[in-house]
């Protein structure tokens, strides 16, 4: 009964852990590229602070005008954002599978005890 309980345990445990990343892949219209661009720390750093120095740079320099500075600054301003915002949704979901993983451990743990108290009683 133990072993069975046990294989039960790890299968859901497997599928509870791989879901997020399958199950978000298949969905995904905008392609693996996406997924990669969540899990990157370093894209977003590079949006956030070297891009509109770039840009700043190209302004200054004169190699664009006003408008197409603030078009660029604007535009990169929504991709940091969207950047976010994608990795605040991926956070959020990784964090709600490791809670329903651990609700689940607990749910088992509680039937493994309830368990065994029947096989004590049974055997007294």
């Amino acid at each position: 009964m133990a072993a069975i309980v046990g294989i039960i345990l790890a299968a859901i445990i497997v599928i509870v852990l791989a879901y997020p990343f399958f199950g978000r892949r298949r969905v995904s219209a905008d392609g693996p590229d996406r997924v990669d661009r969540v899990a990157s720390a370093d894209a977003l750093r590079h949006l956030l602070y070297r891009e509109p120095v770039t840009l700043r740079n190209e302004y200054e320099s004169g190699n664009m005008s006003v408008e197409e500075y603030e078009e660029q600054l604007g535009e990169l301003r929504v991709r940091a954002a969207r950047l976010m915002r994608d990795r605040s949704e991926h956070r959020t979901r990784m964090l709600e599978a490791e809670l329903a993983l651990e609700r689940e451990v607990q749910r088992v743990r509680r039937s493994q005890v309830a368990g065994s108290d029947r096989d004590d009683e049974d055997g007294d």
